[in-house]
């Protein structure tokens, strides 16, 4: 079963690289986790540099609120502290400079959740969208949206994706530079040297 998969989208400015995955949960062996994440990094490695690159998915991770992991880690996580999966996924934001973006933004916490165990008494956010650092003001929200009929026991989680681009501005009280076509047009000399050759 593949748990990675990629789609590249061509846009106008940027080309968009999205990396969506489902990592191991809590309870498999260290190895598959080292794997899954071994995977992930070739994956990620070769997708062109220039792509804005977002990994999205089922990272099965709970991430907390540590403030030792800013600005990677958001301060709106569902979970107070990051269990194993969380601090994998937290590595792995950090050695690619990505910013966490499900846990930047203030919402209440059915908006957070993305899983709820089968018994229905506690909820998770193990769902989650990262994003590399010079684009991370792209995703303007990330929020789970309860009911949506995806015939999955997680919540579909909604990106607000805006993307920004820089065009050079010119300075207020400086003037362009304007060439003075007419000095290009030939004269009859010149005219009669390049008709003779």
């Amino acid at each position: 079963m593949k748990k990675i998969s990629t789609l590249r989208i061509k846009a106008k400015f940027f080309s968009i690289s999205l990396i969506n995955v489902h990592a191991p949960t809590e309870d498999k062996d260290e190895e598959v986790k080292d794997e899954f994440y071994g995977q992930l990094e070739a994956v990620y490695d070769s997708i062109p540099s220039n792509d804005i690159k977002i990994v999205l998915g089922d990272f099965n991770a709970k991430l907390g609120q540590e403030e030792s992991y800013r600005p990677f880690l958001g301060r709106h996580s569902l979970h107070e502290i990051s269990n194993e999966n969380g601090m994998r996924m937290i590595d792995f934001a950090i050695s690619k400079n990505m910013s966490i973006r499900s846990t930047q933004f203030p919402h209440k916490n059915i908006h957070k959740e993305t899983w709820r165990t089968p018994d229905g008494l506690r909820e998770n956010q193990i769902d989650h969208v990262m994003i590399d650092f010079r684009h991370a003001s792209d995703i303007c929200d990330v929020k789970s949206c309860r009911g949506a009929d995806g015939d999955s026991d997680h919540n579909l989680v909604r990106i607000m994706y805006r993307q920004r681009i820089s065009l050079n501005k010119r300075k207020l009280g400086t003037v362009e530079k304007k060439w003075n076509i007419e000095k290009l047009k030939l004269d009859e000399k010149c005219r009669e040297n390049i008709s003779r050759k």
